[in-house]
Protein backbone atom coordinates (compact mmCIF):
# COMPACT_ATOMS: atom_id res chain seq x y z
CA UNK A 1 0.00 0.00 0.00
CA UNK A 2 1.29 3.47 -0.90
CA UNK A 3 0.53 6.93 0.44
CA UNK A 4 -0.26 10.06 -1.61
CA UNK A 5 3.43 10.67 -2.08
CA UNK A 6 3.91 7.21 -3.58
CA UNK A 7 5.84 5.85 -0.62
CA UNK A 8 5.50 2.18 0.25
CA UNK A 9 3.91 1.73 3.67
CA UNK A 10 5.12 -1.87 3.83
CA UNK A 11 1.82 -3.82 3.77
CA UNK A 12 -0.99 -4.48 1.35
CA UNK A 13 -4.58 -3.36 1.95
CA UNK A 14 -5.78 -6.78 3.11
CA UNK A 15 -2.98 -7.07 5.65
CA UNK A 16 -3.57 -3.49 6.85
CA UNK A 17 -7.31 -4.10 7.36
CA UNK A 18 -6.69 -7.35 9.19
CA UNK A 19 -4.22 -5.79 11.61
CA UNK A 20 -6.30 -2.62 11.92
CA UNK A 21 -9.35 -4.44 13.27
CA UNK A 22 -8.32 -7.57 15.13
CA UNK A 23 -5.02 -8.55 16.66
CA UNK A 24 -4.21 -11.46 18.90
CA UNK A 25 -1.14 -12.63 20.67
CA UNK A 26 -0.10 -15.75 22.49
CA UNK A 27 1.50 -14.72 25.73
CA UNK A 28 3.44 -16.88 28.17
CA UNK A 29 3.35 -15.53 31.70
CA UNK A 30 5.70 -16.63 34.46
CA UNK A 31 5.23 -16.12 38.14
CA UNK A 32 8.23 -15.95 40.42
CA UNK A 33 7.68 -16.90 44.03
CA UNK A 34 10.27 -16.94 46.79
CA UNK A 35 9.99 -19.85 49.17
CA UNK A 36 12.74 -20.22 51.77
CA UNK A 37 15.01 -18.22 49.52
CA UNK A 38 14.45 -20.58 46.54
CA UNK A 39 12.61 -19.30 43.43
CA UNK A 40 9.61 -21.25 42.22
CA UNK A 41 8.71 -20.81 38.51
CA UNK A 42 5.12 -21.33 37.43
CA UNK A 43 4.21 -21.18 33.72
CA UNK A 44 0.79 -20.38 32.30
CA UNK A 45 -0.19 -19.92 28.68
CA UNK A 46 -3.25 -17.99 27.55
CA UNK A 47 -4.60 -16.23 24.47
CA UNK A 48 -5.35 -12.52 24.78
CA UNK A 49 -7.62 -10.67 22.34
CA UNK A 50 -6.54 -7.04 21.96
CA UNK A 51 -8.86 -4.18 21.13
CA UNK A 52 -8.82 -2.70 17.64
CA UNK A 53 -6.04 -0.21 17.15
CA UNK A 54 -5.04 2.35 14.57
CA UNK A 55 -1.63 3.93 14.02
CA UNK A 56 -1.79 7.68 13.33
CA UNK A 57 0.78 10.44 13.33
CA UNK A 58 2.79 9.93 10.14
CA UNK A 59 1.32 13.08 8.67
CA UNK A 60 0.22 16.27 10.33
CA UNK A 61 -3.56 16.03 10.67
CA UNK A 62 -3.84 19.50 9.18
CA UNK A 63 -2.77 18.14 5.78
CA UNK A 64 -6.42 17.23 5.43
CA UNK A 65 -7.64 20.72 6.28
CA UNK A 66 -4.98 22.82 4.56
CA UNK A 67 -3.01 24.26 7.48
CA UNK A 68 0.16 23.21 5.71
CA UNK A 69 -1.58 23.20 2.32
CA UNK A 70 0.36 20.19 0.99
CA UNK A 71 0.62 16.64 2.42
CA UNK A 72 3.84 16.94 4.39
CA UNK A 73 5.23 14.09 6.54
CA UNK A 74 6.06 15.20 10.07
CA UNK A 75 9.74 14.43 9.54
CA UNK A 76 9.81 16.71 6.50
CA UNK A 77 8.41 19.81 8.22
CA UNK A 78 11.36 22.24 8.36
CA UNK A 79 10.40 23.56 11.79
CA UNK A 80 10.29 22.60 15.42
CA UNK A 81 6.77 21.38 16.13
CA UNK A 82 4.70 19.78 18.88
CA UNK A 83 1.49 17.82 18.43
CA UNK A 84 -0.82 17.05 21.35
CA UNK A 85 -3.62 14.60 20.62
CA UNK A 86 -7.02 14.42 22.28
CA UNK A 87 -5.84 11.35 24.21
CA UNK A 88 -2.87 13.27 25.62
CA UNK A 89 -5.04 16.25 26.52
CA UNK A 90 -7.47 13.98 28.37
CA UNK A 91 -4.75 11.96 30.09
CA UNK A 92 -3.09 15.12 31.44
CA UNK A 93 -6.40 16.68 32.47
CA UNK A 94 -5.78 19.85 30.46
CA UNK A 95 -8.64 22.33 30.08
CA UNK A 96 -6.96 25.37 28.48
CA UNK A 97 -4.26 26.30 26.00
CA UNK A 98 -2.33 27.92 28.85
CA UNK A 99 -2.11 24.61 30.71
CA UNK A 100 -1.12 22.84 27.51
CA UNK A 101 1.68 25.33 26.82
CA UNK A 102 3.14 24.60 30.27
CA UNK A 103 4.19 21.19 28.88
CA UNK A 104 5.52 22.50 25.56
CA UNK A 105 9.19 23.45 25.04
CA UNK A 106 10.00 26.79 23.42
CA UNK A 107 6.57 28.25 24.21
CA UNK A 108 5.29 30.17 27.24
CA UNK A 109 1.99 31.67 28.27
CA UNK A 110 1.20 35.11 29.69
CA UNK A 111 -1.75 36.53 31.59
CA UNK A 112 -3.63 37.97 28.62
CA UNK A 113 -5.27 40.52 30.96
CA UNK A 114 -7.41 37.72 32.38
CA UNK A 115 -9.66 37.31 29.33
CA UNK A 116 -7.69 35.92 26.36
CA UNK A 117 -5.02 33.45 25.29
CA UNK A 118 -1.63 35.18 24.98
CA UNK A 119 1.09 32.77 23.88
CA UNK A 120 4.80 33.58 23.72
CA UNK A 121 6.56 31.76 20.86
CA UNK A 122 10.32 31.95 21.31
CA UNK A 123 10.07 35.34 23.00
CA UNK A 124 7.44 36.76 20.62
CA UNK A 125 4.10 37.37 22.36
CA UNK A 126 0.93 37.04 20.30
CA UNK A 127 -2.84 37.06 20.71
CA UNK A 128 -3.53 36.59 16.99
CA UNK A 129 -1.46 33.64 15.65
CA UNK A 130 -4.20 31.08 16.29
CA UNK A 131 -5.85 28.86 13.70
CA UNK A 132 -8.87 26.59 13.69
CA UNK A 133 -8.70 23.77 11.14
CA UNK A 134 -6.04 25.75 9.33
CA UNK A 135 -8.13 28.95 9.17
CA UNK A 136 -7.18 32.13 11.04
CA UNK A 137 -8.90 32.53 14.42
CA UNK A 138 -7.68 35.89 15.73
CA UNK A 139 -10.51 37.03 18.02
CA UNK A 140 -9.27 37.42 21.59
CA UNK A 141 -10.76 34.86 23.98
CA UNK A 142 -9.87 31.74 25.96
CA UNK A 143 -10.18 28.88 23.47
CA UNK A 144 -11.72 25.63 24.77
CA UNK A 145 -10.29 22.15 24.15
CA UNK A 146 -13.44 20.00 24.40
CA UNK A 147 -13.93 19.45 20.64
CA UNK A 148 -10.33 18.98 19.50
CA UNK A 149 -8.74 16.04 17.75
CA UNK A 150 -5.32 17.54 18.34
CA UNK A 151 -3.38 20.78 18.81
CA UNK A 152 -0.37 21.64 16.68
CA UNK A 153 2.29 24.19 17.60
CA UNK A 154 4.82 25.22 14.94
CA UNK A 155 7.70 27.24 16.31
CA UNK A 156 9.58 29.71 14.14
CA UNK A 157 8.60 32.24 11.42
CA UNK A 158 5.51 31.16 9.45
CA UNK A 159 4.53 34.15 7.30
CA UNK A 160 5.43 32.30 4.08
CA UNK A 161 2.81 29.63 4.81
CA UNK A 162 0.24 31.56 6.83
CA UNK A 163 0.42 35.18 5.64
CA UNK A 164 0.55 38.11 8.04
CA UNK A 165 2.16 37.74 11.48
CA UNK A 166 3.40 34.30 12.51
CA UNK A 167 6.77 35.78 13.49
CA UNK A 168 7.40 33.50 16.46
CA UNK A 169 5.11 30.59 15.59
CA UNK A 170 1.50 29.54 15.21
CA UNK A 171 -0.98 27.34 17.07
CA UNK A 172 -3.54 25.34 15.10
CA UNK A 173 -6.53 23.57 16.67
CA UNK A 174 -7.92 20.60 14.74
CA UNK A 175 -11.56 19.88 15.53
CA UNK A 176 -13.25 16.52 15.87
CA UNK A 177 -15.38 15.47 12.91
CA UNK A 178 -17.94 12.79 12.21
CA UNK A 179 -16.69 9.25 11.54
CA UNK A 180 -18.53 7.10 9.02
CA UNK A 181 -19.67 3.63 10.06
CA UNK A 182 -18.90 3.98 13.77
CA UNK A 183 -21.19 4.45 16.74
CA UNK A 184 -19.69 5.54 20.03
CA UNK A 185 -20.20 7.90 22.92
CA UNK A 186 -18.48 8.97 26.07
CA UNK A 187 -18.18 11.62 28.72
CA UNK A 188 -15.63 12.88 31.18
CA UNK A 189 -15.80 14.92 34.37
CA UNK A 190 -13.06 16.75 36.22
CA UNK A 191 -13.14 18.31 39.68
CA UNK A 192 -10.23 20.05 41.36
CA UNK A 193 -9.55 20.97 44.99
CA UNK A 194 -10.80 24.54 44.49
CA UNK A 195 -14.22 23.29 43.37
CA UNK A 196 -13.81 23.88 39.63
CA UNK A 197 -15.91 21.42 37.61
CA UNK A 198 -15.55 20.47 33.93
CA UNK A 199 -18.02 18.18 32.12
CA UNK A 200 -17.49 17.01 28.55
CA UNK A 201 -19.58 14.83 26.23
CA UNK A 202 -18.68 13.28 22.86
CA UNK A 203 -20.87 11.03 20.70
CA UNK A 204 -20.82 9.83 17.09
CA UNK A 205 -23.88 8.37 15.30
CA UNK A 206 -23.94 6.99 11.73
CA UNK A 207 -26.98 7.87 9.63
CA UNK A 208 -26.63 5.19 7.00
CA UNK A 209 -23.44 4.24 5.22
CA UNK A 210 -22.67 7.67 3.77
CA UNK A 211 -23.43 10.05 6.66
CA UNK A 212 -22.47 10.48 10.30
CA UNK A 213 -23.28 13.05 12.97
CA UNK A 214 -20.99 13.89 15.86
CA UNK A 215 -21.79 16.04 18.89
CA UNK A 216 -19.38 17.54 21.42
CA UNK A 217 -20.64 19.50 24.44
CA UNK A 218 -18.84 21.03 27.40
CA UNK A 219 -19.76 22.93 30.55
CA UNK A 220 -17.24 24.34 32.98
CA UNK A 221 -17.73 26.07 36.32
CA UNK A 222 -14.62 28.10 37.11
CA UNK A 223 -12.97 28.53 40.50
CA UNK A 224 -9.47 28.97 41.93
CA UNK A 225 -7.58 30.09 45.05
CA UNK A 226 -8.35 33.80 44.55
CA UNK A 227 -11.14 35.63 46.37
CA UNK A 228 -14.33 36.38 44.40
CA UNK A 229 -13.16 34.45 41.33
CA UNK A 230 -15.78 32.53 39.38
CA UNK A 231 -17.05 32.02 35.87
CA UNK A 232 -18.85 29.69 33.53
CA UNK A 233 -18.09 28.33 30.05
CA UNK A 234 -20.38 26.44 27.69
CA UNK A 235 -19.63 24.95 24.28
CA UNK A 236 -21.88 23.14 21.80
CA UNK A 237 -20.49 21.67 18.55
CA UNK A 238 -22.50 19.37 16.24
CA UNK A 239 -20.81 18.21 13.04
CA UNK A 240 -21.95 16.30 9.96
CA UNK A 241 -19.80 14.16 7.67
CA UNK A 242 -21.20 13.16 4.27
CA UNK A 243 -19.64 11.02 1.58
CA UNK A 244 -21.09 12.81 -1.44
CA UNK A 245 -19.49 10.39 -3.90
CA UNK A 246 -16.82 7.71 -4.15
CA UNK A 247 -14.10 10.39 -4.12
CA UNK A 248 -15.85 13.33 -2.41
CA UNK A 249 -16.12 14.04 1.32
CA UNK A 250 -17.99 16.94 2.92
CA UNK A 251 -17.80 18.18 6.53
CA UNK A 252 -20.28 20.66 8.01
CA UNK A 253 -19.97 22.08 11.54
CA UNK A 254 -21.62 24.65 13.79
CA UNK A 255 -20.26 25.78 17.14
CA UNK A 256 -21.80 27.95 19.83
CA UNK A 257 -19.58 29.39 22.57
CA UNK A 258 -20.83 31.19 25.69
CA UNK A 259 -18.18 32.30 28.19
CA UNK A 260 -18.44 34.46 31.31
CA UNK A 261 -15.71 35.02 33.90
CA UNK A 262 -14.37 37.51 36.42
CA UNK A 263 -11.27 39.31 35.16
CA UNK A 264 -8.45 39.12 37.69
CA UNK A 265 -5.34 41.11 36.74
CA UNK A 266 -3.24 39.72 39.58
CA UNK A 267 -1.31 41.43 42.39
CA UNK A 268 1.25 44.28 42.36
CA UNK A 269 4.99 43.67 42.64
CA UNK A 270 7.04 44.74 45.62
CA UNK A 271 10.55 46.08 46.18
CA UNK A 272 12.13 42.78 45.10
CA UNK A 273 10.30 42.84 41.77
CA UNK A 274 8.09 39.89 42.70
CA UNK A 275 4.35 39.74 43.44
CA UNK A 276 3.70 40.65 47.09
CA UNK A 277 2.92 37.35 48.79
CA UNK A 278 0.73 38.98 51.45
CA UNK A 279 -1.68 39.97 48.65
CA UNK A 280 -1.94 36.52 47.07
CA UNK A 281 -5.69 36.30 47.67
CA UNK A 282 -6.61 39.97 47.35
CA UNK A 283 -8.45 40.88 44.12
CA UNK A 284 -7.47 44.41 43.14
CA UNK A 285 -10.68 45.21 41.35
CA UNK A 286 -14.44 45.35 41.55
CA UNK A 287 -16.17 41.94 41.79
CA UNK A 288 -19.19 43.30 39.90
CA UNK A 289 -17.34 45.45 37.36
CA UNK A 290 -14.46 43.08 36.50
CA UNK A 291 -15.88 40.59 34.01
CA UNK A 292 -15.63 39.28 30.47
CA UNK A 293 -18.42 37.93 28.27
CA UNK A 294 -18.22 36.19 24.92
CA UNK A 295 -20.92 34.78 22.68
CA UNK A 296 -19.86 33.34 19.34
CA UNK A 297 -21.52 31.47 16.48
CA UNK A 298 -19.13 29.63 14.16
CA UNK A 299 -20.04 27.89 10.89
CA UNK A 300 -17.61 25.72 8.95
CA UNK A 301 -18.01 23.82 5.67
CA UNK A 302 -15.25 21.95 3.87
CA UNK A 303 -15.18 19.55 0.93
CA UNK A 304 -12.45 17.48 -0.65
CA UNK A 305 -12.59 15.69 -3.99
CA UNK A 306 -9.90 13.24 -5.08
CA UNK A 307 -9.52 13.40 -8.85
CA UNK A 308 -6.77 10.80 -9.05
CA UNK A 309 -4.01 9.24 -6.96
CA UNK A 310 -1.91 12.36 -7.53
CA UNK A 311 -4.48 15.17 -7.76
CA UNK A 312 -7.12 16.49 -5.38
CA UNK A 313 -9.21 19.63 -4.86
CA UNK A 314 -10.47 21.07 -1.59
CA UNK A 315 -12.63 24.06 -0.76
CA UNK A 316 -13.76 25.55 2.56
CA UNK A 317 -15.98 28.31 3.89
CA UNK A 318 -15.76 29.62 7.47
CA UNK A 319 -18.00 32.24 9.07
CA UNK A 320 -17.72 33.58 12.62
CA UNK A 321 -19.93 36.03 14.51
CA UNK A 322 -18.37 37.22 17.79
CA UNK A 323 -19.81 39.45 20.51
CA UNK A 324 -17.11 40.19 23.08
CA UNK A 325 -17.20 42.52 26.10
CA UNK A 326 -14.66 42.91 28.87
CA UNK A 327 -14.25 45.55 31.54
CA UNK A 328 -11.92 45.73 34.49
CA UNK A 329 -10.39 47.70 37.33
CA UNK A 330 -6.71 46.94 37.88
CA UNK A 331 -3.56 48.10 39.69
CA UNK A 332 -1.70 50.81 37.83
CA UNK A 333 0.72 51.98 40.57
CA UNK A 334 2.05 50.60 43.85
CA UNK A 335 5.05 51.66 45.98
CA UNK A 336 5.83 49.15 48.71
CA UNK A 337 8.58 51.32 50.21
CA UNK A 338 6.72 54.62 50.57
CA UNK A 339 3.00 53.68 50.71
CA UNK A 340 2.78 49.94 51.41
CA UNK A 341 -0.94 50.14 52.30
CA UNK A 342 -2.10 52.17 49.28
CA UNK A 343 -2.67 51.27 45.66
CA UNK A 344 -3.73 53.29 42.58
CA UNK A 345 -6.45 51.74 40.44
CA UNK A 346 -7.29 52.38 36.80
CA UNK A 347 -9.71 50.69 34.42
CA UNK A 348 -11.52 50.49 31.10
CA UNK A 349 -14.33 48.73 29.25
CA UNK A 350 -13.81 47.34 25.75
CA UNK A 351 -16.46 45.88 23.41
CA UNK A 352 -15.98 44.13 20.06
CA UNK A 353 -18.47 42.98 17.44
CA UNK A 354 -16.61 40.94 14.83
CA UNK A 355 -17.80 39.11 11.70
CA UNK A 356 -15.31 37.02 9.74
CA UNK A 357 -15.89 35.28 6.41
CA UNK A 358 -13.02 33.23 4.96
CA UNK A 359 -13.28 31.32 1.67
CA UNK A 360 -10.50 29.20 0.22
CA UNK A 361 -9.95 26.72 -2.62
CA UNK A 362 -6.86 24.66 -3.43
CA UNK A 363 -5.67 22.25 -6.09
CA UNK A 364 -2.94 19.90 -4.84
CA UNK A 365 -1.04 17.57 -7.11
CA UNK A 366 2.06 15.46 -7.45
CA UNK A 367 4.18 14.59 -10.47
CA UNK A 368 7.57 13.12 -11.28
CA UNK A 369 10.08 14.75 -13.59
CA UNK A 370 12.76 12.15 -13.95
CA UNK A 371 14.09 11.43 -10.46
CA UNK A 372 12.66 14.65 -9.02
CA UNK A 373 9.22 14.68 -7.41
CA UNK A 374 7.11 17.85 -7.44
CA UNK A 375 4.26 18.48 -4.97
CA UNK A 376 2.49 21.61 -6.09
CA UNK A 377 -0.42 23.67 -4.87
CA UNK A 378 -2.29 26.54 -6.38
CA UNK A 379 -5.17 28.28 -4.68
CA UNK A 380 -7.10 31.35 -3.72
CA UNK A 381 -8.21 32.74 -0.34
CA UNK A 382 -10.75 35.51 0.25
CA UNK A 383 -11.19 37.18 3.65
CA UNK A 384 -13.92 39.63 4.59
CA UNK A 385 -13.70 41.05 8.14
CA UNK A 386 -16.07 43.59 9.67
CA UNK A 387 -15.25 44.78 13.19
CA UNK A 388 -16.82 47.42 15.44
CA UNK A 389 -14.96 48.31 18.63
CA UNK A 390 -15.15 50.93 21.34
CA UNK A 391 -13.32 51.58 24.60
CA UNK A 392 -14.22 53.78 27.58
CA UNK A 393 -11.72 54.54 30.35
CA UNK A 394 -12.80 54.56 33.97
CA UNK A 395 -13.98 57.93 35.34
CA UNK A 396 -13.95 58.60 39.09
CA UNK A 397 -16.11 61.48 40.31
CA UNK A 398 -13.66 62.36 43.11
CA UNK A 399 -10.63 62.83 40.84
CA UNK A 400 -12.51 63.65 37.62
CA UNK A 401 -10.07 61.27 35.91
CA UNK A 402 -9.38 57.61 35.23
CA UNK A 403 -7.32 56.88 38.38
CA UNK A 404 -8.13 56.71 42.10
CA UNK A 405 -6.13 55.72 45.20
CA UNK A 406 -7.53 53.07 47.56
CA UNK A 407 -6.41 51.51 50.81
CA UNK A 408 -5.44 47.86 50.39
CA UNK A 409 -8.05 45.70 52.08
CA UNK A 410 -9.47 42.22 51.73
CA UNK A 411 -11.89 42.73 50.09
CA UNK A 412 -11.24 46.12 48.53
CA UNK A 413 -13.72 48.89 49.45
CA UNK A 414 -15.21 48.87 45.96
CA UNK A 415 -18.29 47.12 44.65
CA UNK A 416 -20.58 47.85 41.72
CA UNK A 417 -18.62 50.99 40.82
CA UNK A 418 -19.14 52.55 44.28
CA UNK A 419 -16.48 52.60 46.99
CA UNK A 420 -14.44 54.55 49.52
CA UNK A 421 -11.04 55.95 48.49
CA UNK A 422 -7.88 56.15 50.60
CA UNK A 423 -8.93 59.53 52.02
CA UNK A 424 -12.17 57.99 53.33
CA UNK A 425 -14.33 59.79 50.73
CA UNK A 426 -17.17 58.06 48.87
CA UNK A 427 -16.27 57.66 45.20
CA UNK A 428 -18.01 56.38 42.11
CA UNK A 429 -16.70 55.03 38.82
CA UNK A 430 -18.54 55.28 35.50
CA UNK A 431 -17.58 53.49 32.27
CA UNK A 432 -19.69 55.77 30.09
CA UNK A 433 -18.02 59.22 30.33
CA UNK A 434 -14.47 59.04 28.95
CA UNK A 435 -14.55 57.62 25.42
CA UNK A 436 -11.00 56.50 24.53
CA UNK A 437 -11.58 54.74 21.21
CA UNK A 438 -14.37 54.16 18.67
CA UNK A 439 -13.30 52.16 15.63
CA UNK A 440 -15.20 50.77 12.65
CA UNK A 441 -13.06 48.46 10.53
CA UNK A 442 -13.66 46.71 7.23
CA UNK A 443 -10.90 44.52 5.79
CA UNK A 444 -11.07 42.71 2.45
CA UNK A 445 -8.19 40.45 1.43
CA UNK A 446 -7.75 38.31 -1.68
CA UNK A 447 -4.70 36.06 -2.03
CA UNK A 448 -3.49 33.97 -4.96
CA UNK A 449 -0.65 31.55 -4.41
CA UNK A 450 1.41 28.94 -6.20
CA UNK A 451 3.87 26.67 -4.46
CA UNK A 452 6.11 23.82 -5.59
CA UNK A 453 7.74 21.41 -3.14
CA UNK A 454 10.66 19.71 -4.84
CA UNK A 455 11.77 16.31 -3.64
CA UNK A 456 15.33 15.69 -4.78
CA UNK A 457 15.59 12.44 -2.82
CA UNK A 458 14.17 10.78 0.26
CA UNK A 459 16.37 13.01 2.43
CA UNK A 460 16.57 16.25 0.46
CA UNK A 461 13.72 18.61 -0.39
CA UNK A 462 13.40 22.22 -1.50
Amino acid sequence: MKDLRGRNLGMDRATHDAWGHVAWARVRRWAVLGVAGLPLWLGAEEVLTLEAFEVVGRYLYTDQVNALRTPTPVLDVPQSLTILTAAEIEARGLSSLGEMVDYTPGVNTSQGEGHRDAIVFRGVRTTADFYLDGVRDDVQYYRPLYNLEQVELLRGPNALLFGRAGAGGILNRVTKKGILGERFGGYSSTVDTFGEVLLQFDTNTPLGEETAVRLNVMHEQLSNHRDQYDGERFGFNPTLKWRAGPATMVDVAYEFIDHERIIDRGVPTGIDGRPVRAFRKVVFGDPLENFAELKAHLFRVSAQHVISDTLKVNVSANYGDYDKLYQNIYTTAYDQALTPDLVTLDGYVDATLRRNLILSANVIGEMDAGTVRHTFITGVEIIDTQSDQYRYDSFWDTTMGDKEVFRIERPMALRGGVGVNAAGEPTRNRFSVDLADDTRVGVDVMSLYLQDEIGLSENWQA
